[in-house]
């Protein structure tokens, strides 16, 4: 898929408030399926700005729900948890 820098930069910048796939391919007018092929292949110019835009809006996100934790929010503490638990190597 050919994308130009400025669409690059949309998906990167969308992906980090969340915007689901086929919003960002709208908003950059793109085909959806042929953008979310492109994303769900794990390669190229798309899949990299859509992770790198998720990443720049989770780390923020989660380092709040773990300071909102210290301080004893109990629905923080087990939102961390369950992020632990999720991303826990399980022992097989």
């Amino acid at each position: 898929m050919l994308l130009t820098e400025e669409q690059i930069s949309e998906i990167e910048s969308m992906a980090e408030l969340f915007f689901d796939i086929a919003d960002i391919a709208v908003n950059i007018e793109v085909n959806p399926m042929d953008l979310r092929e492109e994303i769900n292949s794990g390669q190229g110019v798309a899949f990299a700005a859509y992770n790198r835009g998720w990443f720049k809006g989770e780390i923020p996100l989660r380092k709040s729900i773990a300071q909102a934790a210290a301080n004893g929010s109990n629905p923080a503490q087990n939102m961390l948890l369950e992020l632990r638990t999720k991303a826990q190597i399980s022992n097989l």
